[in-house]
């Protein structure tokens, strides 16, 4: 059996383990629904969980349906993105 240290940091490993592996899959049935609503932002945004996307994310949970003013919440990179976002 291991020292106490190592069993703790195997334990903080494993849970950290899970925890990003139920991220991505929580990130996967958001991308998901996107797509089943029609919202295809993954084809334009690579990380739909990055902070362009939460705040597009956010704004269409309260009610924004307008891509102009959805795309206008794009953030750095995406900036350069905004007519690919625009697209139907």
């Amino acid at each position: 059996m291991p020292p106490e240290p190592v069993r703790q940091l195997r334990d903080l490993t494993r849970t950290r383990t899970t925890m990003v592996r139920e991220r991505a899959k929580e990130i996967q049935r958001l991308e998901k629904l996107l797509e089943d609503a029609g919202i295809k932002l993954s084809s334009v945004a690579f990380n739909i969980s990055g902070v362009s996307g939460r705040l597009m994310l956010d704004a269409l949970i309260s009610g924004q349906r307008d891509p102009v003013e959805l795309a206008d919440l794009a953030k750095c990179r995406l900036r350069s993105k905004i007519p690919a976002l625009l697209r139907p």
